[in-house]
C-alpha cells in the first residue's frame, strides 16, 4: 500500500509541476543488479529465470535521479513478473547504442496487442483479459516510469506480440566520461 501511495504522489507532483531531480551520475548497470538483488525473493517464489547482460568494461553511467531510476526498473521488472506466465524467463540487458545508453527487460508473458501497446503508458490503464484476474496493480507503474524517463531527457517503448512476450526498452544518453 505504502508503495502504490508512492507512485500516487510522485505522479501528482509531476502533473501539477516539474519533478525536482536530484540529478547526478548514476551507474545504471549498479541500479539494475541492485534492484534486481532487492526482488530476487519474488523472482524466487514465482519460479522466475532471470538472465542479465551487462557487458563487463562498459560504462552505463547516465545523468539522472537514482531513486526515480530505480523506480523505473523495478516497475519494468515487475511488470515482466507479472506477466511472464507460469514459468516467467526474464531477460535485462544493457548495451550503448549509438551514445546512448539502453536498458531492456524482456519477458516470456502473455504480450500486449498492437492497438494497445502505446495505452499501457496512460495512467490508471490495465489491459482487460477476460479469462485473467490474478495481476494485483493499479495502472500507475508505467505511467510513472514514462514521466521519469521523458523528464530524464530519455524515451520508453513497448515491442509486444500477443503470446510472445513483450521486450520494454528506454533509452538515455549517456553521460561523458571525464
Amino acid at each position: 500500500l505504502s508503495l502504490l501511495i508512492d507512485k500516487v504522489l510522485r505522479l501528482s507532483m509531476f502533473e501539477e509541476q516539474e519533478p525536482r531531480l536530484q540529478l547526478e551520475p548514476v551507474d545504471l548497470a549498479a541500479v539494475v543488479r541492485q534492484v534486481l538483488g532487492s526482488m530476487s525473493l519474488q523472482a524466487e517464489r514465482a519460479g522466475a529465470v532471470l538472465r542479465v547482460s551487462i557487458p563487463a568494461g562498459e560504462s552505463f553511467t547516465v545523468q539522472g535521479d537514482k531513486l526515480h531510476l530505480a523506480s523505473v526498473v523495478f516497475s519494468l521488472l515487475d511488470n515482466a513478473l507479472k506477466y511472464a506466465g507460469a514459468k516467467p524467463e526474464i531477460e535485462v540487458s544493457l548495451q550503448k547504442v549509438s551514445g546512448l545508453t539502453r536498458l531492456a527487460v524482456r519477458d516470456n508473458g502473455v504480450g500486449i496487442p498492437e492497438a494497445l501497446q502505446d495505452k499501457v503508458f496512460d495512467k490508471f490503464f490495465r489491459i482487460q483479459d477476460g479469462d485473467r484476474h490474478d495481476v494485483k496493480g493499479h495502472g500507475l507503474g508505467l505511467s510513472y516510469a514514462v514521466k521519469v524517463v521523458q523528464q530524464h531527457g530519455g524515451r520508453i517503448w513497448v515491442d509486444s506480440a500477443p503470446g510472445a512476450g513483450s521486450v520494454f526498452t528506454v533509452e538515455f544518453r549517456s553521460r561523458a566520461q571525464s
